[in-house]
């Protein structure tokens, strides 16, 4: 089971927050599936996923996009989404 916690900056201060669990266990292929899903809930443009996005939430267990991660217009500085064992 895949456990996400995923936030919203701007500047400094968190603007939005969002918790969600997927059933299937955590796989690449999925990733993009989990940030879109995310971004759904936020009414926000999907980021561009590049391979450090994914090696970074594999490694640290948290991922960070910042504006320029996005190709539209967002609300916020950066899209933080982190592994959460409790949602």
């Amino acid at each position: 089971m895949v456990r996400l916690y995923a936030k919203t900056l701007k500047e400094t201060k968190m603007t939005a927050s969002y918790k969600c669990a997927f059933k299937e266990d955590f796989t690449i292929d999925h990733f993009e599936f989990y940030i879109k899903t995310i971004c759904e809930h936020f009414d926000s443009p999907t980021p561009i996923i590049l391979a450090k996005h994914i090696r970074d939430y594999i490694m640290f267990g948290t991922v960070t996009f910042r504006e320029d991660d996005f190709v539209e217009t967002v609300h916020f500085d950066k899209l933080i989404v982190e592994n959460n064992k409790q949602v």
